[in-house]
């Protein structure tokens, strides 16, 4: 098995021009050790996301009978906001406050989160827990990750699939301290990159009217995936596959990381659909942060590469105006294939290499981050660069 060093280079809050993420938390059910271990969770958050606005959480820690969910979150949502990148678009109510600069939802939380007690969780923070018990760290973490905007506003009712037609019913019994958003038949930010395997958009309405049974074919398809162009390249290049299984599964479907295309031993396992006993996540992983800044997020995460350990890379001058320079270290026999692929997720430029030294031309480049993702015959990696 091949040694990985996965590097997550956090910029310290004094050093960034964003503020470092709070959160404001309210619950019910929970005692002293669940508490600590919620503020510990929500801690890990704080390093990672940047937001000038609390982000507001609800706890509700009840019994959610046996057999039910580990836990359930339920996302606020905002519009058409004045900074809004995207119209006609749902986005997570702490998302679009980042975005905003300010608290749209005055008076509302940003989500509720619904912890089921009938679960054996183990509530301490060293992730080392008992036999049968339930990492609540890792679950608490995956639940906040839905409530940041990794969520999907699909269903499937009466054989049609649609997007944007949820509503309170889907959580019913369950009790919303928020007013649930109408949302007239309009996705979320995550939704918008979502594409099947022949590169088609699911929310393109000229492809898959919505509804329709088109949608919900392609929802049982196990063939989607998402395509933010950052998340892509943490995947080296690949992008990374959803859950989508032949079974439509509400609130699992499309919301998820496929579970057998990442598993725990790969570090990007925290947002598939299933948790078991004794399985510890406490890192977001790459690809969850760079799903994150695709949809918005800005991030303390300043750079994100996954080298192997015995792989000696270097990419220089980082900014460039005309060139690249590839040194490939003590690995210069291997072939390398490299492409370069800009902010939309287009390869724009792709070659093998071989020598010691490449230099890649990207002169013709409009001006901008672009990820230069570089397959070899035994390791693999990707940097990204900046074309000035």
């Amino acid at each position: 098995m091949k040694l990985f060093y996965s590097l997550l280079l956090i910029l310290s809050s004094t050093l960034s021009s964003f503020s470092q993420a709070t959160f404001t938390v309210t619950t019910s059910g929970t005692d002293a050790t669940i508490d600590a271990a919620i503020d510990f969770t929500t801690d890990i958050w704080g390093q990672y996301l940047n937001s000038a606005v609390p982000i507001k959480i609800k706890v509700i820690y009840a019994d959610l009978t046996s057999g039910g969910p580990l836990a359930i979150t339920i996302p606020n949502g905002e519009k058409d906001f004045s900074a809004a990148p995207l119209s006609s678009t749902w986005y997570a109510s702490c998302l679009a406050n980042s975005i905003e600069g300010s608290e749209l939802n005055v008076g509302e939380v940003d989500m509720d989160i619904y912890v089921n007690s009938f679960v054996n969780y183990y509530f301490g923070t060293d992730g080392n827990p008992g036999a049968g018990q339930y990492d609540f760290v890792s679950i608490f973490l995956h639940e906040i990750a839905h409530g940041l905007g990794i969520l999907s506003l699909s269903e499937i009712e009466n054989g049609e699939g649609s997007f944007g037609y949820v509503d309170a019913s889907n959580v019913w019994p369950l009790p919303i301290s928020f007013p649930f958003p109408v949302l007239e038949g309009l996705p979320s930010i995550w939704d918008t990159y979502i594409r099947n395997g022949n590169g088609d958009f699911l929310t393109d309405t000229l492809i898959f009217p919505n509804p329709s049974t088109n949608l919900a074919t392609q929802f049982k398809s196990n063939n989607l995936f998402f395509t933010g162009p950052n998340a892509t390249a943490s995947n080296w290049g690949v992008n990374p596959k959803m859950f989508a299984p032949s079974t439509y599964a509400y609130g699992s479907s499309l919301q998820h990381l496929n579970e057998s295309t990442f598993p725990l031993s790969g570090g990007n396992s925290l947002m598939t659909p299933y948790f078991s006993a004794g399985e510890v996540e406490h890192s977001p992983g790459g690809i969850l942060m760079s799903a994150l800044e695709d949809i918005g997020w800005t991030t303390n995460v300043i750079g994100i590469e996954e080298i192997p350990a015995n792989f000696a890379l270097q990419l220089f001058p980082n900014p460039t105006l005309d060139v690249i320079n590839l040194n490939f270290g003590e690995m210069s026999e291997e072939r390398f294939k490299i492409s370069i692929i800009d902010l939309s997720g287009t390869i724009v430029s792709s070659f093998t290499a071989t020598a010691y030294d490449s230099q890649v031309d990207v002169s013709l480049l409009t001006d901008g981050v672009y990820l230069c993702v570089i397959k070899g015959e035994s390791q693999s990696a990707h940097l990204r660069f900046i074309k000035q």
